[in-house]
């Protein structure tokens, strides 16, 4: 590779000119006119090129197989400890991440947090230091907020009417339903007049399937999707912890309505609390994301890495040994995970490594879950 080279980008397609050569010597970087097999060279101001990219001389494609960076280890809600450097924050982490993709920051629509993931505690000391001191920014580190789901265990029914009066035109919807759990293969409700059936697959998983099962045309067919808009909503917000709901299904079956007051809104308000009075009363559950973990750990401090994970709730799978290590795979849930990086560093003097991935939703322990809706409600 030669001073002044024309390379294409195998990304892009663009044309990069590598106007400076450099071997780096620590701090110092030392200008060469040529860069040789085996050679850790440098370069500076490439317009189009990013991390993980390859350049190839022209004529000649070529694409190096890209590196497969770690999944995040540790993960922290991030905010700008002065509200007016909020959006400086967002750009300096979107600029950090393309110089080192191991660090992924995004904002949690759900959770309503923008997450910081990387690789441990000193990783995270780095991007401290990093955005204090190169880009003045003073940072805040959190516990992050976990996402829980919410369904119910058993059907119920419930009825809501809704009535406004104030002069002129007003308000009226009452709507009539029976909720049910949903699960795949689950046979069709009984004891209905199915009229039509709406299956949505929710953006955070599992689903709603809405039965109209309307006789006698008690309730207009076009106030139903209405219906179906006020319990999506309360969906969004669950009654428990205001976590997603999911996996529910809704036969509307009875209701009234009035020639001149009823309107869309009058039933999605009707829908909206019926639903949710509904829900209440079907043994609701919360449900909590749980992760596979990997766990590589020397054989002799095997004892007190599972007795730490199983204070952690964790569910032991099995073993593997692999040369003076033992491989061991659990479940555990997220909500236990946090501070295990360092904890796990601190029980094994550095030796164990881990990996971990999102593996299901499972029922929460009543009195955890009963904890969860305290907490809620006192917020």
């Amino acid at each position: 590779m030669k001073l002044n080279d024309r390379l294409v980008n195998s990304r892009n397609e663009e044309t990069e000119i590598l106007n400076q050569l450099f071997i780096m010597d620590g701090k110092k970087r030392e200008s060469v006119d040529k860069l040789t097999v085996g050679d850790i060279g440098a370069t500076l101001k490439l317009k189009f090129t990013e991390t993980n990219d390859t350049l190839y001389t022209e004529g000649k494609p070529t694409v190096v197989k890209p590196i497969q960076y770690p999944k995040s280890r540790i993960q922290k809600t991030v905010a700008a400890a002065n509200k007016k450097d909020e959006e400086k924050l967002h750009e300096t982490l979107k600029r950090l991440h393309s110089q080192d993709p191991t660090i992924v920051s995004q904002y949690s629509k759900e959770l309503k947090q923008q997450l910081l993931g990387c690789q441990g505690e000193l990783h995270l000391a780095t991007i401290d230091w990093t955005l204090k001191n190169i880009y003045g920014i003073e940072a805040k580190f959190e516990k992050p907020k976990i996402a829980y789901r919410e369904t119910i265990q058993r059907s119920s029914n419930a009825s809501y009417k809704h009535k406004k009066q104030s002069g002129g035109a007003g308000q009226f919807g009452e709507v009539h339903l029976k909720i049910e759990p949903w699960y795949e293969g689950i046979e069709e409700p009984q004891g209905f007049n199915i009229r039509g059936k709406e299956e949505v697959e929710l953006p955070w998983g599992g689903k709603l399937v809405f039965y109209n099962c309307i006789v006698g045309g008690v309730i207009d067919l076009r106030y139903l999707p209405s219906i179906m808009k006020g319990i999506l909503e309360v969906m969004e917000t669950g009654p428990l912890t205001k976590s997603y709901v999911r996996d529910v299904r809704v036969m509307v079956y009875d209701g009234k309505m009035h020639s001149v007051d009823s309107n869309d809104i009058s039933f999605k308000i009707a829908g909206a609390h019926a639903f949710k009075e509904a829900f209440l009363n079907a043994k609701p559950k919360l449900l909590e994301p749980v992760q596979e973990l990997v766990v590589k750990v020397p054989e002799e401090m095997i004892g007190n890495v599972m007795t730490d994970l199983q204070s952690r709730r964790s569910i032991i799978q099995g073993f593997e040994s692999n040369d003076h290590f033992q491989i061991l795979k659990c479940t555990t849930p997220a909500a236990e995970l946090y501070g295990y990086s360092t904890n796990l560093r601190s029980l094994t003097q550095g030796r164990a490594t881990f990996s971990s991935e999102f593996s299901s939703f499972m029922p929460v322990p009543f009195n955890i879950q009963e904890e969860l809706i305290k907490q809620t409600t006192n917020n």
